[in-house]
């Protein structure tokens, strides 16, 4: 019986598991800062609309017929700028959805590798500064034994001449 060498399977890439914390944060915030506010927002457009409705029904205003066709013709060449814009909002909609799914992890990802950069560049750094420090170090502790053995001969002097 002959073995087949086995060939290494590729390392799979695994994105860290997202903050619980955070992550029901981030859901309250989009309650209170987006859903809250649109669906307060849309319920007031729709009680404008039905009062808008409501009244021309119930005032009994003869409304003219030309009044209605200037306002067509007025709207035509609004539209398909509404659609476009709405078409872009939708597609904007639909893909910061999409990276809201995948986005957290990476960012996660990112953040630890950030975290990492930080750790490297504070041991680099004290390892740079830490002769400088010494060097400092040496030089005060010659100042002080030249002023202490200064003030030593400055006194002796000064105990001769008495």
């Amino acid at each position: 019986m002959e073995s087949t060498p086995q060939t290494p399977q590729p390392k799979q890439f695994v994105l860290p598991e997202r903050n619980p914390v955070t992550h029901a944060a981030h859901r309250r915030e989009v309650f209170w800062q987006i859903t809250l506010p649109l669906l307060i927002g849309g319920l007031l457009l729709l009680a404008a609309l039905v009062g808008v409705i409501v009244a021309a029904v119930g005032a009994n205003v003869g409304v003219s017929r030309w009044a209605d066709v200037s306002l067509i013709w007025l709207l035509l060449p609004v539209l398909p700028l509404a659609l476009g814009i709405l078409a872009v909002t939708a597609a904007i909609t639909y893909g910061v959805t999409a990276l809201l799914g995948v986005f957290p992890g990476y960012a996660r990802l990112v953040q630890d590798y950030f975290l990492l950069f930080e750790r490297k560049v504070k041991e680099l750094d004290a390892r740079i500064v830490e002769p400088v420090l010494k060097l400092h170090a040496w030089l005060a502790g010659l100042r002080q034994a030249k002023s202490s053995l200064k003030a030593q001969i400055d006194g002796l002097r000064r105990d001769d001449q008495s």
